[in-house]
């Protein structure tokens, strides 16, 4: 059934000038529930219902889209403490390692296993140094032509997030031509830099505009980690 009547212009004008009282005057159906009590509001569909029954049903809604929210800060409070701890594991794990081959090993497994990085890839641009156990495969020397596509990126410490270059791909992974999204945190040590590339097969894993904080923590502890066994020229000073 069609609730829908059509007013002339003088009931139009008595309906807006009722709107216009009642707007002025909020409390008027406190001082006369027994008013409100018998008022019924047609809906959509064409039933009607008193209108304390549909502010129940608006402040239902209202409660149901609150407690949502609340829900979905849980969770996520619930997540970053989860990854806190993970991330705090790790640090001490790294700091605990014997030598920077061990640093890297062990970055590749955690991340992959509890961050969901498909590879971790990192170049020193460094030679390395006396101590016994410093060898790895990740010092390319300063010299490396690898270090051409990532000039730009390591003039600054920022975490970068998103697409690599071609060129960029090339210089990471040869002919492989691994694609996805990639994390590039820049290693600027004294007189020696390097990079550490957190990449994933999905390309929107990392996007330009995530937040990286914490990648600038795992960033620093793992210069802090690789530092002592890198053999620093007095070059440049990077940021420890």
């Amino acid at each position: 059934m069609n609730l829908r009547v059509e007013m002339d212009p003088e009931d139009a004008a008595s309906a807006a000038a009722v709107a216009a009282y009642l707007q002025d005057h909020p409390a008027f159906f406190a001082q006369h529930p027994d008013l409100l009590a018998r008022l019924e509001v047609p809906l959509a569909a064409g039933s009607v219902v008193s209108l304390a029954e549909r502010q129940l049903a608006g402040l239902r809604a209202e409660h149901e889209r609150l407690r949502g929210s609340f829900e979905a800060l849980v969770a996520l409070a619930q997540h970053h403490e989860a990854l806190a701890v993970r991330v705090h594991r790790l640090v001490l794990e790294l700091l605990d390692a014997a030598s920077p081959q061990g640093v890297f090993d062990l970055l590749a497994r955690r991340l992959a296993t509890e961050f969901q990085a498909d590879r971790v890839t990192g170049l020193l641009f460094a030679s390395p140094g006396a101590r016994p156990g410093a060898a790895a495969r990740e010092f390319v020397g300063a010299a490396s032509p690898r270090r051409a596509a990532f000039a730009k990126l390591l003039t600054r410490a920022d975490p970068q997030c998103g697409r690599l270059t071609e060129i960029q791909r090339e210089a990471l992974f040869g002919t492989e031509g691994f694609s996805g999204s990639h994390v590039v945190l820049p290693l600027l040590g004294h007189g020696w830099d390097g990079l550490l590339v957190v990449s994933s097969q999905n390309p929107a894993r990392f996007e330009p505009a995530m937040g990286t904080e914490l990648l600038s923590f795992l960033r620093d502890v793992v210069l802090l980690a690789i530092r002592p066994w890198v053999a620093e020229t007095g070059g440049r000073p990077g940021v420890l």
